[in-house]
């Protein structure tokens, strides 16, 4: 068994990583890990069953020295997560090629520093998933965003990864029922890796590989195993498709485990993404102001028209966006939905709490953007063509702050 010294007690709520000496370094094997594998997507909620956007990858730096991570990829590996449907078998290719991965998706990290303990997220969309999902990634380090995908929006608070292979549909949907993932080197090449069931793949050398977590769909799944004994000699998994549970990496006494075994190295727990922030607390006039867009602020004016949007996993709902000045932004507390002009609650409730990265500075205050109101309704013609009242209240400290808008829905686009 490989320890490997951390300074953090828990992954995604640590204290804050020492301060070194010297600059950043390149990273070597052994300096990184997969700390967090959250891909079961969410359970029902917000009147979606099947909500699986909320997915995301963290990281660790778990050495001593900051951290320079320019060129390492990640990537998840071709193979059904157990029999799924009737009659499947294993597909992967572990026995046939041991010293190879078959991959599916390739991303590269653009640049990064981390410091010692400190954490990177990786998002499948860097987006606020409730009321969908309890996860917010608006404040992730990288998104997967598939450019040539018309359902893909572009986050505009979380940075890109770069694509450097893609099988995938609109967005980089990892299987809910156990992916496994592979966090690999800068310098090994993809190779093309031909005769799949899907034709020519990327693979890659396990020498290549920096670490690696194998998970299947459950404990009577373990003959679907993806990864060389050599990458993972075990395998985890969830508690099923659509749990909303994710895989933590263990830590003894400050020290992350890394025995190459991940049904010793993990545990299951709740999906822990957002990093605590310290708050500058009310230092001016509070001011709050409601409007919309999902790319940059727009005022909303009472009697506008706001567009009804179909959500590509179901439901309708309305984006909002808020812009506000004097307190936070770190430990603000958000909470949004609709009525209707007799008062009556037409929405589910939409939550978010804010950190420096999930909001963007404007020239007086910060904006926060792709926070939706999602409809409790069976069908568009129950709120098309009517006003309703869009409301937002935001709180800090034992204090809150509101704003409402009188607006008429539409359907146009």
């Amino acid at each position: 068994m490989v320890l490997i010294a951390s300074v953090f007690a828990l992954s995604a709520c640590s204290e804050p990583a020492q301060e070194t000496a010297g600059p950043p370094r390149p990273a070597e094997e052994g300096d990184l890990l997969v700390a967090q594998l959250y891909t079961t997507g969410a359970p029902e909620a917000g009147g979606a069953d099947h909500y699986y956007s909320d997915q995301f990858i963290e990281l660790v730096n778990a050495s001593e020295d900051t951290l320079e991570l320019e060129g390492l990829r990640i990537a998840d590996v071709f193979g059904a997560a157990g029999a799924i449907n009737a009659g499947m078998t294993p597909d992967s290719y572990r026995e046939s090629h041991p010293d190879q991965v078959v991959l599916l998706s390739v991303w590269e990290i653009p640049f990064a520093e981390l410091a010692p303990g400190e954490t990177l997220v990786i998002a499948q969309d860097g987006a606020n998933h409730r009321p969908f999902s309890a996860v917010d990634l608006s404040g992730a380090d990288f998104e997967a965003f598939v450019a040539d995908s018309p359902q893909d929006q572009d986050s505009p608070t979380v940075e890109n990864l770069d694509s450097l292979v893609y099988n995938g549909g609109y967005d980089w949907l990892m299987t809910v029922f156990g992916p496994s993932v592979v966090l690999l080197d800068a310098d090994t090449p993809l190779e093309d890796f031909p005769d799949t069931p899907y034709g020519v793949l990327p693979s890659v050398a396990t020498d290549g590989v920096w670490d690696g977590v194998d998970t299947v769909m459950d404990g009577d799944s373990l003959a679907f195993k993806r990864l060389p004994d050599s990458v993972d000699r075990g395998a985890a998994w969830a508690d099923g498709p659509y749990s909303g549970t994710s895989l933590h990496r263990l830590q003894l006494d400050g020290v992350w485990q890394d025995s190459d075994d991940s049904s010793a190295d993990f545990f299951l727990g709740e999906p822990l993404a957002q990093r605590p922030g310290d708050s500058a607390g009310v230092f001016g006039e509070p001011q709050v102001s409601l409007g919309t867009g999902t790319e940059s602020w727009a005022p909303l004016e009472e009697g506008d028209t706001v567009e009804l949007v179909a959500g590509p996993q179901g439901g309708w709902h309305v984006d909002t966006a808020l812009w506000f000045d004097g307190f936070g932004p770190d430990g603000v507390q958000l909470v949004y939905d609709a009525v209707d002009t007799e008062g009556e609650l037409l929405s589910f409730v939409t939550q978010a709490t804010l950190v420096g990265g999930n909001v963007l500075e404007a020239e007086e205050g910060w904006i926060r953007l792709g926070d939706r109101v999602v409809m409790d309704i069976e069908a568009p013609s129950e709120v098309v063509g009517q006003e309703l009242i869009l409301r937002v209240s935001a709180s800090l400290d034992g204090q809150s702050w509101t704003d409402t808008r009188r607006v008429l829905v539409v359907d146009e686009e």
